[in-house]
Parts: structure tokens; C-alpha cells; sequence
């Protein structure tokens, strides 16, 4: 997994920016707008993936500015990180400080067959690493077992 802080954040969605909009320079700024009923009694604004519409964002240009939404944020950061699953925070306090941060985490799970399990469990021999043989050797045990067919009575 990898986390991002507001400046790493602010960095990837300066480079995806410039990458959609070559021509436009910019300034980027964290400011949430947030509905009344997403700030409580503190004055405290805490937003994840599931407030995408909220504007948390403000993009300047030299003759206008518009909101970046939080969708927009999470579709940026998966230009970045593609094939990831993207979670972002933001929190605003109540003197309108803004803090954000982003999980990126990817699906690595990986799916070996058993001849390829045999050659790493030979290489955990040649290394003498007794507690990755003995992994490999019950991932290898479990795919190549055989299913019990008897039941008993």
C-alpha cells in the first residue's frame, strides 16, 4: 500500500492537471465547501470517497478558477495509480486547516502453479530458509492434495 500526504497529493493532480491542460497555468489550493450537514459541533469537516461531490479544491488560473471536486481527486490519483483501489481522506478543522491523505492499494496477490512452486521450494533448499520452504511447501501441499471423496457414516 501507499500513502500519500497533501502535498503528495497536491503533486499528482498538479502532474495530471498540466497533462489534460497543457496550455492553462495554475495554482492549486486545498478549500472545502462543505454542506452544513457534513461539519459538526466542533466545526470539524471529515470527508472520504463517499463525499464525491463535495468541492475540496480550488484551481486558479490567470483569468478564472474552478472547484476540484473529490471525485475528481480520486479519478486523478487513478491516472496515476492505475489499477488500484484509491481512498482518500480530507479534514478540515474548524479554522478552515485542511489536512489530506490517500491509500493507494493494489491487488498483488499472486497465483503460482505447482511447477513453479517446486522451483522456488528447491531455491528455499538451496538457501536453507527452513520457514519459506515450509510456506511454499504447504502452499504446493494444498494445490496438489486431492479432495477427500469418501464421507464417513
Amino acid at each position: 500500500m501507499i500513502k500519500l500526504n497533501e502535498q503528495e497529493i497536491y503533486a499528482v493532480l498538479h502532474k495530471q492537471l498540466s497533462k489534460n491542460f497543457p496550455i492553462q497555468t495554475f495554482d492549486l489550493s486545498y478549500h472545502i465547501e462543505a454542506d452544513h450537514r457534513l461539519i459538526d459541533e466542533n466545526g470539524l469537516v471529515q470527508l472520504t470517497n463517499k463525499h464525491y461531490w463535495v468541492k475540496v479544491m480550488e484551481c486558479t488560473y490567470p483569468t478564472h478558477s474552478r472547484p476540484i471536486l473529490m471525485s475528481e481527486i480520486i479519478y486523478f490519483l487513478r491516472q496515476e495509480y492505475m489499477d488500484s483501489t484509491i481512498r482518500v481522506y480530507l479534514q478540515q478543522d474548524s479554522l478552515g486547516v485542511v489536512t489530506a491523505s490517500a491509500e493507494i492499494s493494489f491487488q498483488d496477490a499472486v497465483t503460482l502453479e505447482p511447477e513453479q512452486l517446486k522451483n522456488l521450494i528447491d531455491i528455499a533448499l538451496i538457501s536453507k530458509d527452513k520457514t519459506w520452504f515450509d510456506e511454499l511447501t504447504a502452499m504446493y501441499l494444498n494445490l496438489t492434495r486431492p479432495l477427500s471423496s469418501h464421507t464417513s457414516i
